[in-house]
């Protein structure tokens, strides 16, 4: 996608010159720093695209680079080229080091993908505050390029058009509605540049299209850091489009994309303390790591357990995705008991969303095809009540040899998380999961985290 453009018009705070030549990275950076911070981004595919540029005179204020392009040094070329000419030119730096970076750059950021340190550099770098973003005018129809909604197949917000005579705005679809893709076509035919969505909904709308955006992107084409960070996009990607348009050919695509880098990302991790640091070092949310983490300790018992078999490890990366799907953020993912759902500052509808998660989340399951089957149940069951509504502190004598697995595996991994840093001491955090299932049928299973490694 080629844009060359300021979100904000005439408020624009700065000229930005983007060397990427991803196209889905550089909708991205294009995305999220107009929006956030205002900014005017002049794309250039190149390093010496970008020297080009400011061969002619043209203005910049900011410049981000990816460290190697192909084989090129291209942060290095553009670091050359502004010291050769005493042109002092902020530099933030993205991408792992290829070659080693000479001194004139501003910032240098490894992963792609994490948008927020970007976004806090770059106002770093220009010297944009808070307090500058808060006087900005946001006008109350926000334009969006319109080529971003060939990009996405819905918006999460209803999205206008302008007349051209009237200069009236006329929505032109609904939330979550498919779009006419045909009409789309035609206004970009007939010169239309900009769709737009309410001030107030931009930010929603902007956060969606980034995970689209970084979903698409070519696995061969990210580090493993980078990985992580759209595994953690996609999973709560998944979340919105199930609870929104619900089990379709579109979402079952994606959920089996999900559960491919669940899986990859625990085989290629043979210490659990290596992969949590990344996620860390990533700023992973905890619905995500919790997510992450337990599929990388239910494989474990599986792998190890006398009735283990692939069957049961595509079980339980299953039933690992999809146990939480339902719920939206970090605050709702650290409840397990109802005295912590209670002591919650969260709305009535929040309050009750965590509560009948388990049950909503069973009752996609059920409908999902070709779901392993039990899978819907051993969810509805998580939190020990049979009706997937609240919290117990009991689990009954019933309980399918597969639930104990996910039952350990889970309070193991809250046990992890709250360590988080370490230190592990595995014979420590083996006697806490002891005490809360005291009955030999989980204990058998508690033994196999023994062998675990950290």
């Amino acid at each position: 996608m080629k844009i060359t453009h300021s979100f904000l018009g005439e408020n624009s705070l700065s000229i930005t010159l983007l060397v990427e030549p991803n196209p889905q990275i550089e909708s991205l950076f294009m995305l999220n720093l107009s929006t956030w911070l205002g900014l005017e981004i002049i794309g250039k595919k190149r390093a010496e695209f970008a020297i080009n540029y400011l061969m002619e005179g043209k203005k910049a204020d900011l410049i981000i680079v990816r460290n190697t392009i192909g084989k090129e040094a291209s942060a290095n070329s553009l670091i050359d080229y502004l010291q050769q000419n005493n042109l002092e030119i902020p530099v933030i730096v993205i991408g792992q080091s290829g070659h080693p970076l000479k001194n004139g750059h501003f910032a240098h950021l490894p992963n792609s993908l994490e948008l927020k340190p970007l976004i806090q550099t770059a106002a770093h770098a220009l010297k944009i505050t808070a307090q500058d973003m808060a006087r900005k005018i946001v006008p109350e129809f926000f334009p969006i390029p319109i080529l971003y909604f060939k990009e996405i197949k819905r918006s999460v917000c209803p999205v206008y058009s302008q007349d051209f005579e009237t200069e009236e705005y006329i929505k032109r679809s609904e939330a979550n509605v498919d779009f006419d893709s045909a009409l789309i076509n035609t206004m970009i035919e007939e010169g239309v540049s900009h769709l737009f969505v309410k001030k107030l909904d931009r930010l929603q709308f902007v956060t969606n299209v980034t995970a689209e955006l970084m979903n698409v992107i070519p696995e061969e084409e990210v580090n493993s850091e980078e990985s992580l960070s759209i595994a953690s996009k996609a999973v709560q990607l998944l979340g919105t489009k199930l609870t929104t348009i619900g089990v379709t050919e579109e979402t079952i695509e994606l959920a089996n994309k999900n559960l491919a880098r669940l899986k990859k990302t625990s085989s290629s991790h043979p210490k659990l303390a290596s992969l949590l640091e990344k996620m860390i070092k990533n700023k992973s949310g905890y619905l995500f790591k919790h997510t992450q983490i337990l599929t990388y300790v239910c494989l474990h018992i599986i792998k190890n357990i006398d009735w283990g078999s692939p069957e049961q490890e595509e079980k339980v990366c299953f039933i690992s995705l999809f146990h939480d799907i339902v719920l939206e953020t970090d605050e709702m993912a650290v409840i397990h008991s109802t005295k912590e759902l209670r002591s919650a500052k969260f709305t009535s509808q929040q309050r009750m969303l965590v509560e009948r998660h388990a049950q909503m989340s069973a009752e996609i399951v059920a409908r999902f095809p070709h779901s392993p089957m039990g899978a819907d149940q051993i969810i509805r069951q998580h939190h020990g009540m049979l009706n997937g509504i609240g919290f117990s502190e009991h689990y009954g004598a019933n309980v399918s040899p597969v639930a104990i697995v996910f039952i350990v595996s889970e309070e193991f991994t809250r046990i992890v998380l709250a360590r988080e840093t370490g230190p592990f001491n595995i014979q420590e955090m083996i006697g806490e999961l002891k005490q809360v299932f005291p009955t030999s049928r989980f204990q058998k299973v508690i033994a196999l985290l023994e062998s675990i490694t950290f």
